[in-house]
């Protein structure tokens, strides 16, 4: 009996804590727009075809980067340019109740090389009804996406070899 108990209490409390959620609001609308650095310093608005996937990362208020857990489905660019789609405008975080601060962090990657990722934000979350505590503020910092150093590198040691190929095979002719 004793045992039976213990396990409806401790079932009772994994409950508990799995229905407690504040939202966030995680969309981004046309005054935020994401944007790409190019080459020679312009930027431009991501589209669908970067390729990149946005996951949403959060913890207890505090959190350092490394110590978040991702949200379990994650964000593209639609069919606007800059515009994120595949979150609800109302996200439940589990385990964070309504009214408590949570760290808020977005990370975006590619297979092509591009990634970016936004400071750990403090945000304090709102009711499970929503509206979601909007994650993009206006006077928020463009959340820029830059290639990855080493892809760089490799793409211009590939580069030196094709341009070395060629010409050796100029010469051999």
């Amino acid at each position: 009996m004793k045992k039976l108990l213990i396990t409806l209490g401790l079932s009772a409390l994994t409950l508990t804590s799995a229905l407690a959620q504040g939202t966030i609001n995680p969309l981004n609308n046309v005054i935020t727009r994401l944007k790409i650095e190019c080459p020679l310093g312009t930027t431009r608005n991501l589209t669908a075809a970067d390729g990149l996937a946005f996951s949403l990362w959060y913890g207890p208020a505090g959190s350092n980067a490394e110590d978040l857990q991702m949200y379990p489905s994650i964000a593209t660019i639609g069919s606007d340019e800059g515009l994120l789609t595949g979150w609800s405008s109302v996200l439940a975080l589990p385990g964070i109740d309504a009214g408590e601060v949570a760290s808020v962090q977005i990370r975006a990657g590619s297979s092509g090389g591009l990634y970016g990722v936004t400071a750990v934000k403090q945000i304090t979350l709102s009711p499970a009804s929503g509206p979601g505590v909007i994650v993009w503020q206006r006077g928020d910092p463009a959340f820029i996406i830059c290639p990855e150093p080493s892809t760089l590198a490799i793409s211009a040691l590939a580069g030196a070899f094709l341009l070395f190929r060629v010409r050796k095979s100029i010469k051999a002719n």
